[in-house]
């Protein structure tokens, strides 16, 4: 460059232009420029009012899908709650509820509408809806409670081999609550005591001892077997008194002294009264002593020291007919037949079928009450009424 351009002035009129940084092209100088915040406001806040009304419009809709589920719970709760409040028509409450929720909390709707019909003795239907609960409920600590009801329901229907199929499902699937595989095996054992089978009964029961938390399982398996093998004496008891006693009273029948009346009633005269003999309409009074054929007294008015005071015609038929063929201050010795006493349902601590033996003193025939006889009123005749008596003090 010549001096005379190098003395140059420049024009005031002209524009600086502005050196570009040494290794920059025009471009990337431009881009180097210092940030102008009004002109980037102006070329972004299209795209971020754009950007800011899609998130709104997302939180809207995020919002409105979550009330929407929110109100569609509150309103299944409510629906369930108010079935478990009916009384009436819990069941039917239940099942409506079920039917239209297709979750768990509908399979638990279902084992409850289930849970009523098997309280009334309705086990066809309890056993369907306890079946499909159970379906519903895979996973739910309640599916276990579900398929213990069905089971059950199979054994009340009579489908016995089905039930301890079911039973026996129930105690292998380790997916279960352990409690319920422990009652399966329970009622497993039971089931087989009901049926005569020791070796099932002891086969569960010592699977249920390898379980130390089921010791009030086996404690009640216990009391379950010695409560069956009372109620099988129990049912032959009748049996075996009723022979017992036809021995006592046929050796009673051998001896001269014993005699006996077509109904069968055995006596023997040990004093024989003086006094009058009462009906049936009478009431005596008494001294006695019970005893079974064994000895064993179950009633005695001569140990409580107190005579006892009844109708003739208001106690057992072989004191009744015994009574009036007795006369006052009478004693006698009574050998009473089954038939005559309590029969085949035995009474308090006298069992079934038992031969009663007593010693009955006749102390007395209380006097009926007799009434006064009113006097006859002529309705003509004037009532005398006793004159006052004159007081002279109050003169």
């Amino acid at each position: 460059m010549s001096n005379e351009d190098q003395n140059k002035e420049p024009n005031q009129n002209e524009e600086p232009v502005d050196e570009l940084p040494e290794g920059l092209t025009a471009e990337e100088a431009a881009e180097a420029r210092p940030y102008d915040e009004v002109e980037a406001w102006k070329k972004s806040k299209n795209t971020l009012f754009g950007v800011l009304g899609a998130i709104a419009l997302g939180v809207a809709a995020s919002s409105f899908y979550q009330s929407s589920k929110n109100e569609e719970s509150a309103e299944r709760s409510l629906r369930f709650l108010r079935a478990s409040m009916e009384e009436v028509s819990a069941e039917e409450g239940f099942l409506s509820f079920a039917e239209d929720y297709d979750d768990a909390l509908g399979g638990v709707a279902q084992y409850r509408a289930a849970s009523i019909q098997y309280d009334e003795g309705r086990y066809e239907d309890a056993l369907g809806n306890f079946q499909s609960a159970a379906s519903r409920l895979i996973g739910d600590p309640l599916q276990g409670r579900a398929l213990l009801g069905a089971a059950i329901c199979l054994l009340e229907t009579k489908k016995v081999d089905e039930g301890k199929t079911a039973l026996g499902e129930i105690t292998d699937n380790g997916a279960l609550l352990p409690t319920d595989q422990k009652e399966a095996r329970f009622l497993l054992a039971v089931q087989a005591l009901a049926e005569g089978n020791e070796d099932g009964f002891e086969k569960q029961k010592a699977e249920l001892s390898k379980d130390a938390d089921s010791s009030s399982y086996l404690s009640r398996l216990d009391e379950i077997k010695k409560t069956q093998n009372l109620l099988a004496i129990a049912k032959s008891l009748p049996e075996i008194n009723l022979a017992k006693g036809a021995k006592y009273l046929s050796k009673q029948r051998s001896r001269k002294k014993v005699k006996e009346t077509d109904s069968g009633l055995l006596y023997e005269v040990l004093k024989p009264g003086t006094g009058t003999k009462p009906t049936s309409e009478d009431e005596v009074e008494v001294h006695y002593h019970g005893t079974l054929t064994n000895g064993d007294v179950f009633d005695s008015s001569i140990d409580r020291g107190e005579p006892a005071t009844f109708r003739v015609g208001q106690v057992i038929a072989g004191w009744t007919e015994a009574l009036q063929l007795m006369k006052t201050g009478g004693k006698w010795k009574l050998y009473i037949p089954a038939d005559l006493a309590y029969g085949e349902n035995g009474n308090n601590g006298i069992g079934p079928n038992e031969v009663l033996t007593f010693e009955v003193e006749l102390l007395g025939i209380t006097p009926k009450a007799v009434e006064p006889a009113l006097p006859e009123q002529n309705a003509s005749s004037p009532v005398s009424v006793p004159a006052p008596t004159e007081d002279n003090s109050s003169q």
